[in-house]
């Protein structure tokens, strides 16, 4: 049973990093994926390598399209008999066209099913969802947790010492762990290298799958034009989409920020040319200095 409200802001925020806090991510959609070739075929539309993925767990990745632009990231859970992938609700019609596309000879069958995920974040999100139905393994935070993947017409587990947090508390938190966003602070006009997200999100030993040329070919040339960081600014908290200037040019903007608590500095995630990273010049946002981050 889903708690009636989030306690204060700043204890919200200390759940996500010290215990464990839980959403339900209204803004995600599930893609169920059935058949015997299920994972061999989606492990070859998807940039991560799903095959060591234990039964209850996760793996983030990527899906891009042929020329190595971004279609969406995802989470994949691994199930008894399917995979249940966890895209951005606003582009699983247009995935589901696009797998439809590649699927040939496989015994694959795809579906939109109506499963809500409860994601549950922090320190101590597993130990304190043991035992919880459709729980699978998702770190989204950096900090360890779950998803908790509730079908129709069934209830959530009671919380007890999970705390319930706002979107606004789970956004902040995810930018002051330099966490990117898909529709903020990345999307469809992006590479993968782009978005800061290759590490977790990128297999380069698994073989051959969709995209996968470009996106070897840009990792092998180094860098791309352009690359989300993370920054800090004291004493200030600029908007989103405010430009970044290194020795009197704009070298990017800010795509999302949070607020500083307990005398921190704001934290930012900002795109911004890579010859400017190369450098790492003194910055400027607002008027005011921004650091690169640590």
């Amino acid at each position: 049973m889903e708690p009636s409200a989030a306690p204060p802001f700043a204890d919200q925020l200390r759940a996500l990093r010290e215990g464990a806090g839980a959403l339900w991510l209204d803004d995600r959609a599930v893609i169920t994926v059935r058949g015997d070739d299920r994972l061999t075929w989606l492990n070859g539309v998807v940039t991560a390598d799903l095959r060591p993925i234990a039964l209850g767990h996760g793996a983030y990745t990527a899906i891009v399209a042929v020329k190595g632009k971004m279609l969406a990231d995802a989470f994949v859970h691994r199930t008894d008999d399917a995979l249940l992938v966890v895209v951005p609700a606003e582009q699983r019609d247009a995935l589901l066209a696009h797998f439809e596309r590649f699927i040939v000879m496989e015994d694959v069958l795809l579906d939109a099913t109506p499963e809500r995920v409860l994601t549950v974040q922090g320190p101590k999100a597993v130990a304190l969802t043991e035992g919880w139905p459709g729980r699978s393994i998702a770190d989204r935070l950096g900090l360890g947790g779950v998803d908790v993947l509730v079908g129709e017409g069934h209830e959530a587990p009671s919380y007890g010492a999970v705390t319930p947090v706002s979107r606004e508390a789970f956004d902040a938190e995810s930018v002051a762990q330099s966490r990117p966003r898909w529709g903020v602070d990345f999307g469809i006009d992006n590479y993968v290298q782009e978005a800061a997200i290759t590490p977790r999100a990128v297999s380069f030993q698994k073989g051959c799958y969709l995209g996968q040329e470009v996106v070897c070919r840009l990792q092998m040339r180094g860098h791309v034009q352009k690359q989300l960081v993370a920054l800090t600014q004291a004493g200030k908290t600029p908007a989103a989409g405010a430009e970044v200037i290194a020795e009197g040019k704009v070298v990017g903007k800010v795509t999302s920020v949070t607020a500083g608590i307990e005398g921190e500095p704001a934290k930012l995630l900002a795109m911004v040319k890579y010859s400017t990273l190369e450098k790492r010049p003194a910055l400027e946002i607002d008027g005011a200095p921004a650091d690169w981050a640590q």
